[in-house]
């Protein structure tokens, strides 16, 4: 990378640290620790199986998985080793559904932007 490059890329990162910190309303962080109900457990397993299914095939979702995920993660305390332990599991499922999808899976459905989910599949 470019000097250039990399000052660019140093404001662009810097930027969106700052807008995760302060830019995330609190009255979001507040209503998914309230139906959390106190259970990090599955806010820390659901965030790290979210990123892990993305990080399987991130070609196929625009994002929207990961900003996801950061918010469970930044809504209350987080176990890291129980994260990196859903992050794995969620990967493994994601390469799994990929290799064999089948027409009815949830999985499926997630790996379909929702604005394509109504379109027959020949239009896909």
């Amino acid at each position: 990378m470019s000097t250039p490059d990399q000052k660019l890329s140093a404001e662009i990162h810097g930027l969106a640290l700052l807008l995760a910190r302060d830019g995330v309303p609190q009255e979001l962080l507040d209503r998914l620790a309230k139906v959390a109900q106190g259970r990090d457990d599955l806010r820390a397993e659901l965030a790290g199986e979210i990123a892990g299914y993305w990080m399987a095939d991130p070609a196929s979702h625009q994002g929207h998985e990961l900003i996801a995920a950061g918010l469970l993660l930044i809504s209350g305390v987080v176990d890291g080793d129980q994260l990196l332990d859903a992050a794995r599991t969620g990967y493994k499922r994601g390469k799994s559904s990929r290799a064999t999808p089948h027409p009815a899976s949830p999985a499926l459905l997630l790996a379909v932007p929702r604005w394509r989910r109504n379109r027959p599949a020949s239009a896909r």
